[in-house]
């Protein structure tokens, strides 16, 4: 489990619930879950020294090349007369589906990252997919106040159903709306007080944002929706919890950025105002498209390789604290999938790079390493 390591190291597996990574489809009369072929894979990734993976409640990607009912999998009941979700009914085969997910991830001695929201639901002509667009009460966005009688129900299902599973509960994906801070503060912080949550058990769910360059590893000072995120949590929690949270930095590992930035901007940015301080951090390759993997890309651009994340991983592990000021896993690693379905092979490399970093860093392997035959 994550806590079973000095550092995370992590699997994002975000479309999991997306019908093109075939794990889930329609079999014509209901939606099934490939318990086999899931299980195979995450043994892979979990033997190769992963300790939690993160994924989506569902996907709007892919090729849909069929209606809604066959094609996009959701918590929401589908009024098939009008083509769109009810916000206010769940359908009967979504949480056991999920529920298994969880058990599977959980029974491989991985943490489950959930994220409760997703920003990217809303590129491009994917929105018509999501409920919180193609509803029949006529809500256009989750940030709306008007769709909070919705979004507090989603969040305290999730949190209720699932609250004895092994969970890290992610606020969302990428929410860096301005409208975020406000949504965090009425829909989910009533439920973390509720529930009594764990701090050490969340991410922020908005992600560090590139600020201007100015040159010689100085960065323009601007606020972005993760920062005031982290401002309310520390005025209604407390200044502790506000470091407990982790913060995600996304799109690390792609082209260098001159010489003195060789593994990008992001990370750069991130490690000048974060790395030497107790504040836990999660470095993801998640929306990067610059990188070098020679199995791990599209049209759109390449993942970093293996060789690329353990050059990375390394240089972060040798020069900055994980643990300070009696908080632990203030480094943490995820790497994602860029093309769907996964090709375990490939996948599994990277995640191995990393563990080959943290043994050296450590002189162990991560718990999980070599478990399960990988």
């Amino acid at each position: 489990m994550f806590a079973d390591d000095k550092i995370g190291i992590g699997y994002g597996l975000m479309g999991l619930l997306q019908d093109d990574a075939k794990f889930v489809t329609f079999n014509g009369k209901a939606w099934i879950l490939d318990e086999t072929a899931l299980t195979k894979h995450l043994k892979a990734i979990s033997a190769a020294g992963a300790n939690f993976a993160r994924f989506l409640p569902w996907g709007v990607w892919g090729s849909h090349p069929g209606q809604k009912k066959a094609y996009q999998f959701q918590p929401y009941f589908l009024d098939t007369s009008r083509d769109k979700w009810d916000l206010s009914a769940f359908n009967t085969h979504y949480f056991p589906i999920v529920k298994r997910v969880i058990e599977i991830i959980n029974g491989l001695n991985m943490t489950v990252m959930f994220c409760l929201f997703d920003a990217c639901q809303f590129h491009g002509g994917y929105s018509k997919w999501s409920p919180w667009v193609s509803n029949v009460q006529g809500i256009t966005t989750l940030y709306d106040p008007a769709a909070d009688v919705y979004t507090k129900r989603w969040v305290s299902t999730m949190t209720l159903r699932f609250k004895d599973a092994d969970v890290i509960w992610a606020f969302g994906n990428e929410m860096n709306n301005a409208a975020f801070p406000a949504f965090a503060k009425r829909v989910i912080f009533p439920y973390i007080k509720l529930r009594n949550l764990d701090f050490n058990r969340m991410t922020y769910g908005a992600t560090m944002m590139s600020t201007a360059y100015l040159g010689n590893h100085q960065y323009e000072d601007k606020y972005c929706p993760l920062d005031y995120v982290k401002r309310d949590v520390g005025d209604v929690f407390g200044d502790e919890a506000k470091l407990d949270v982790y913060r995600e930095i996304h799109g690390c590992g792609g082209i260098e950025c001159g010489a003195e930035r060789p593994f990008g901007a992001d990370v750069d940015q991130a490690l000048l105002g974060w790395g030497k301080n107790p504040i836990r951090k999660i470095f993801s390759d998640d929306g990067c498209y610059t990188g070098n993997s020679k199995c791990d890309k599209r049209d759109k651009g390449a993942r970093p390789s293996a060789e690329s994340w353990a050059k990375m991983a390394t240089y972060i592990l040798t020069n900055y604290p994980v643990t300070k000021g009696g908080r632990d896993r203030l480094i943490n690693f995820e790497h994602l999938p860029g093309v769907y379905p996964p090709d375990t092979v490939c996948q599994t490399a990277t995640i191995k790079a990393i563990s080959v970093a943290y043994r050296a860093r450590f002189g162990c392997w991560p718990k999980n390493w070599g478990k399960y035959g990988g």
